[in-house]
């Protein structure tokens, strides 16, 4: 397997718990680079209070630009999270493993209206360096983005912004990413569980 970044600081593998602890800095283009191919992305949005925030399970989510770096994200309008994005121009972009899809899954499945995902799945929020937006220290890559523009395209809302900061677990291998392809979860060689009925 390809690794990036040279060698970690303890060995990182499938079982492996994700702290905060063991990533390092990255640049911008090294961000959109280490990016997975299709990545299914946890979302991190707050009030600037820290008093409502929420993850939203995103597999809209694309690069848009290299030279600045943006990336975007489409939510629904009907999403708990489209109130949080549209009142603050922060966000973060938080890669899962294939570790987490339990996790994912439960904070796909349930509104953040009803529930605080963070203690549902077990996740720990971390504020951002550069932004005030929760960083989730489980996942293998936090990239904390400034909002530039949204704007609406059919039944979702694209928000774009620019790479203010990215954290990254030493060691990080795009093959432990977690992918997501019309209702199955994937990495980068195999489904791992389909949502779709037989």
């Amino acid at each position: 397997m390809k690794r990036l970044l040279g060698p970690p600081s303890r060995s990182i593998t499938c079982d492996t718990m994700i702290g905060m602890d063991d990533k390092v800095d990255l640049d911008h283009m090294g961000a959109v680079m280490a990016l997975p191919p299709a990545p299914l992305v946890l979302v991190g949005v707050a009030d600037r209070e820290w008093k409502e925030r929420n993850i939203i399970t995103v597999g809209m989510f694309n690069v848009f630009s290299v030279r600045p770096p943006i990336i975007g994200i489409g939510v629904t309008t009907a999403r708990y999270s489209y109130k949080l994005l549209e009142e603050n121009d922060e966000f973060t972009v938080n890669i899962p493993g294939k570790d987490l899809l339990d996790k994912v899954i439960a904070c796909g499945e349930r509104s953040g209206a009803e529930t605080d995902k963070f203690k549902l799945a077990g996740l720990t929020p971390v504020k951002g360096k550069r932004t005030k937006a929760p960083r989730i220290a489980e996942c293998l890559m936090n990239i904390e983005v400034k909002r530039t523009q949204s704007f609406e395209v059919g039944d979702h809302t694209w928000y774009l912004g620019e790479i203010k900061h990215t954290d990254i677990v030493q060691g990080y291998d795009r093959s432990q990413a977690l992918l997501y392809r019309d209702g199955e979860f994937w990495t980068a060689d195999r489904p791992l569980r389909s949502l779709r009925p037989e």
